[in-house]
């Protein structure tokens, strides 16, 4: 006959047994989510690579190239974004709440520096950019990356309030909202990055 002590045992293994399979469950998901919604960044270079051939230079003439320096700006502040975002759920898995939530601040206020330069170049767009596909694509690519990189940052706050709350311990299996979170900024980080060289450095 078992025993209520063995009952309760039993129970306990089923239970992190489950939580264990949620956990594997949430990082398959996540994985397969960045490795195929990639590809639709990828195939906006593909149409960017596609419209430059089809004129004879790139930019077309009379249209002055992209200036690289804000967008490089943009693209160290995300980078250090992404940096203090890893480093802070680093630091929560450890049980150090208070540094956590102080990288997680200046992770969030990095990326909203990086979306105010880059809607700043969006803006700045020529007329004379934007009578040709250099512009369009250009406009058309950022705008796409902003809006995922917005939605983020929304997640991103929300983690950060919910943390502030006491409702991550650390332990992965009770903290995935926010390595989660991570994995999605460091989408955006990369996305950006394929996009940054293709719009600012490949003539």
């Amino acid at each position: 006959m078992t025993s209520y002590v063995d009952r309760q045992e039993k129970a306990k293994f089923g239970l992190d047994r489950d939580a264990e399979m949620r956990l594997k469950n949430n990082r398959l998901g996540m994985t397969i989510f960045q490795a195929s919604w990639i590809m639709v960044f990828f195939a906006l270079i593909v149409v960017n690579w596609q419209l430059r051939f089809s004129y004879a230079q790139w930019p077309p003439a009379g249209v002055t190239p992209f200036d690289p320096l804000l967008p490089s700006a943009a693209t160290l502040a995300l980078l250090l974004s992404a940096l203090l975002a890893r480093g802070g759920w680093r630091q929560l898995r450890r049980g150090q709440l208070g540094v956590f939530l102080n990288s997680w601040r200046l992770a969030l206020a990095l990326g909203l520096v990086f979306m105010a330069l880059i809607m700043v170049e969006f803006a700045a767009v020529s007329d004379a950019a934007l009578a040709t596909q250099y512009g369009v694509t250009m406009r058309l690519m950022t705008g796409f990356h902003v809006a995922h990189a917005l939605a983020i940052l929304a997640v991103m706050l929300r983690v950060y309030r919910n943390a502030a709350r006491g409702s991550y311990s650390g332990d992965p299996h009770d903290s995935w909202p926010v390595e989660g979170t991570v994995k999605l900024w460091y989408f955006v980080t990369v996305a950006w990055l394929l996009f940054y060289v293709v719009l600012y450095w490949i003539r």
